[in-house]
């Protein structure tokens, strides 16, 4: 590809006229600027642009056999040439001649008699812009394989593989709105018989939010290799965290799960995230595991508030994030924090990943046609 600020010298120029005079006078015209090639059919044009890709077409409307809109709606329906922009050139002048030359594609239209000055202008002008257009291009390829490389290694830090507990039955599962995102689950191992589990949220989403997520992913992963209770880990994170947002006005929410797999019990904090629940499959009731404390990064020093609970069998723990109940439907209806849990419990049957793909599958379903416009991240345990 031509960078956009070379000489326009080095741009391909196509020119198509059934009269040779036309065709003269367009090449005494742009000689001495461009490289020309010419055509006299319309056969001989599309091949023409198929096998030389010129940077523009000037096009002759009337010419016998195949006239210039054919030329150009045939240019248009090809991937090879439809990028090509085309310029109309011809004797005809009515409106509805101009309007069926920008219905076929066309981007600029000249009546003859020739005006040399304005077409010299005229094809500068659309030379400029399409190596413009061609230049942004470029850029946005490049930031697209950028995103696409950064979506991998953020996807990468996501548990490989849900655990394998005896008795539990483990998922987890995030979607970003864009190629990287903000949220953030992952599972630990704080001893023996004892799994974390982490969920958190960063204000916003892309690439931003990306790297704050992995900053805190890592610094967890680090942190917990000292012996502490989860309120003492959280607090040194939040320090951590406050001291690189503090100018940004960024934000975390964080639900921290402890699991004793041997007693049963449940040790929690929720800085600033919705609450996790619990479904008691029994007694058809969800409870809401709630506690104090601020999201992460709003102030340096937080009293975190560790709360503890048993759960038994046939109970299921559920996290998320707000992505899922803040989905709004091209009618502005959220999905809801209702519809979510009707889903939990008409899908108790299922095994946990089958669950939580069940919830993302129908969060997706009440956005379409919409995008989605905030990740979604669900953690899903069932205690049997």
């Amino acid at each position: 590809m031509k960078d956009l600020f070379n000489d326009l010298s080095q741009c391909r120029v196509l020119l198509v006229d059934d009269i040779k005079d036309n065709i003269t006078i367009l090449i005494e015209t742009l000689k001495n600027d461009y490289v020309l090639g010419f055509a006299l059919n319309g056969p001989d044009a599309l091949k023409y642009a198929r096998e030389k890709s010129p940077d523009l077409i000037l096009l002759d409307i009337m010419m016998p056999d195949m006239d210039g809109y054919e030329v150009c709606r045939r240019l248009k329906a090809d991937p090879d040439t439809r990028s090509i922009p085309v310029l109309f050139i011809t004797a005809l002048d009515e409106i509805e001649n101009k309007t069926s030359a920008f219905e076929v594609g066309a981007v600029d239209y000249i009546t003859k008699p020739f005006e040399l000055q304005e077409i010299k202008a005229r094809v500068k002008t659309h030379l400029t812009l399409n190596l413009a257009s061609q230049a942004l291009a470029a850029q946005r390829d490049r930031l697209q394989q950028s995103l696409n490389l950064a979506m991998e290694v953020q996807q990468s830090l996501l548990p490989k593989e849900n655990p394998r507990i005896a008795g539990l039955d483990i998922a987890g599962k995030s979607v970003y709105c864009d190629e990287t995102g903000g949220d953030y689950y992952d599972f630990l191992d704080l001893g023996p018989e004892k799994l974390g589990i982490i969920v958190g949220d960063v204000s916003g989403h892309g690439i931003q939010s990306a790297l704050l997520m992995t900053t805190v992913r890592g610094s967890l992963r680090q942190r917990i290799q000292k012996p502490d209770s989860i309120a003492q880990m959280i607090s040194d994170l939040n320090r951590q965290f406050h001291a690189d947002v503090e100018s940004s006005g960024d934000f975390m929410t964080l639900f921290v799960c402890e699991i004793d797999t041997s007693s049963r019990t449940l040790r929690w904090i929720r800085a600033g995230h919705d609450p996790a629940m619990v479904y008691d499959i029994a007694s058809d009731r969800f409870r809401e595991l709630n506690g104090k404390g601020l999201p992460l990064g709003v102030s340096r020093d937080v009293q975190f508030e560790e709360c503890t609970s048993e759960v038994e069998s046939k109970q299921i723990l559920v996290i998320g994030t707000d992505g899922i109940w803040e989905a709004f439907n091209i009618d502005g209806n959220r999905f809801g924090k209702d519809k979510f849990k009707e889903i939990i419990r008409s899908s108790t049957h299922l095994a946990a990943d089958e669950m939580a793909e069940r919830v993302i599958e129908s969060v997706q379903h009440h956005r379409r046609p919409l995008k989605i416009e905030d990740d979604i991240t669900l953690v899903i345990v069932k205690f049997d």
